[in-house]
């Protein structure tokens, strides 16, 4: 048995667990305790299962696949909806990375030992209705017509490509501090085995957080602004040096009277890494960190920081290949159950993907004439169709082969790795609706 087939199979035995029916009650005891024609496993497989068409026929094809001759109307389905907590998805995808991490037959993909996350943010756009701009803010620049946003921020694992948590916020939020808060909590799902880094983008640096990440022992790359500590950067004499930051006035006045003032009031001035860099376009870059030299020499920088760039890879894999803002419905709770099953069909895609290319690494490298990689566009494709087809089956025997039919079939799919590829960012509408490079696979 795969090692990712093992951790789909305990994802599927813990939606009938005692403590996961709890989380979905959300504090409610009698919510979802009916079984008629959409118990709780039913409605969390048509979530997974969800391919963006209207709710009317995403609702015949899961109940004529699944419990043929039988039809539930779109007012019992969302009625049931309503009843389950959001949250539900994000305890199911932790769970499923906590599997991952805890393997111990399993070696993640590191850095230098050390396990790179990213955290960044992104916009979602949703349902435009007064209860969503009253909950999620107004993105609309003033003046402008109404645009409800939502502002998902994440921590991603970017060699194992898992979505290690997320956060659900108002379209303008302080990134920093839900990455400070999902940070608090990492260990929880990776365990002790592996350090950590944490590479941020230009929004992120903020000096309260700094020293609680220097405190906390929690090592950190982030990307400076030239407006950031601009007199220590501005005397800046090699490309890598120990720099002290002193706490001054005007650098503690901003937090009197906020939760930051005690660390910021706890020294008079702390020591900060910095490293220049040299990006893809030839300007050079600051990058404050923590990272010991012996380990980290200023020549790991640029390689250290362009891996960042997978979590705008997966952003664009859960907008562009898993329609994350296709929703069911307009109200909050339907939008959010929609975000984080996603996220989590997101990771159980990745982990299939990784499992079946370590699984043919050589043949990936050597049968080709450029390095090949699965097509993940294909991969999604083909787990959206047959996933439901898996869940379902009660025979062991049955539910194996055709996961094996699975993976089979997407590792037939591969597509290449072509080294120094790199196009410019361009503004404006390239092509039509339906471009040629970007075909939908479900």
């Amino acid at each position: 048995m795969r090692k990712s087939q093992n951790r789909l199979l305990k994802d599927q035995n813990s939606i009938v667990s005692d403590s996961f029916i709890e989380v979905c009650r959300n504090g409610n005891p009698h919510a979802l305790i009916r079984r008629r024609k959409m118990p709780l496993e039913d409605l969390i497989y048509s979530m997974i299962n969800r391919k963006g068409l209207t709710l009317k026929l995403e609702l015949r094809n899961y109940m004529k696949t699944t419990h043929p001759g039988t039809e539930i109307s779109k007012p019992g389905y969302l009625k049931q909806r309503m009843k389950l907590n959001p949250d539900a998805f994000k305890y199911l995808y932790q769970l499923h990375n906590k599997n991952f991490y805890s393997d111990l037959e399993i070696e993640p993909y590191t850095y230098k030992g050390y396990i790179i996350l990213a955290a960044d943010g992104s916009d979602i756009n949703i349902p435009t209705t007064p209860e969503t701009i009253e909950k999620y803010g107004n993105a609309s620049k003033k003046g402008g017509k109404p645009c409800a946003q939502i502002g998902l921020g994440c921590i991603y694992d970017v060699l194992n490509r898992f979505v290690l948590d997320s956060s659900i916020n108002q379209v303008k939020f302080d990134e920093m501090r839900v990455a400070q808060e999902q940070l608090a909590t990492i260990k929880e799902t990776i365990g002790e085995r592996y350090p950590y880094m944490v590479i941020m983008d230009r929004g992120y640096p903020s000096t309260p957080a700094f020293l609680k990440f220097i405190d906390d022992g929690i090592y950190f790359v982030a990307r400076l602004k030239n407006s950031d500590y601009k007199a220590e950067q501005k005397a800046l004499t090699s490309n890598d040096e120990d720099v002290e930051i002193m706490l001054t006035k005007s650098r503690r006045r901003n937090y009197i009277g906020k939760k930051e003032e005690a660390i910021m009031m706890s020294r008079e001035s702390f020591s900060l890494r910095m490293v220049r860099v040299c990006i893809d376009d030839g300007k050079s870059e600051i990058l404050a960190t923590n990272l010991p030299r012996d380990v980290f020499p200023e020549k790991c920088f640029g390689e250290i920081y362009h891996m960042r760039w997978g979590i705008e890879t997966a952003y664009e894999v859960l907008k562009d290949r898993l329609k994350i803002e296709n929703f069911t419905g307009i109200k909050p709770t339907l939008i959010e159950q929609d975000i984080n099953s996603t996220i989590y069909v997101s990771n159980l895609a990745e982990d299939i993907i990784c499992d079946i290319e370590e699984s043919n690494l050589e043949h990936l490298k050597n049968g080709y004439k450029h390095t090949m990689q699965l097509n993940r566009n294909i991969s999604i494709g083909l787990l959206k169709n047959d996933l439901i087809y898996i869940l379902i089956e009660t025979d062991a025997k049955r539910k194996t082969e055709l996961l094996q039919a699975l993976y089979d079939e997407i590792r037939k799919n591969v597509v290449p790795i072509r080294p120094n590829r790199h196009y410019k960012r361009t503004k404006g509408q390239l092509a039509g609706n339906f471009s040629n490079t970007h075909k939908r696979s479900f």
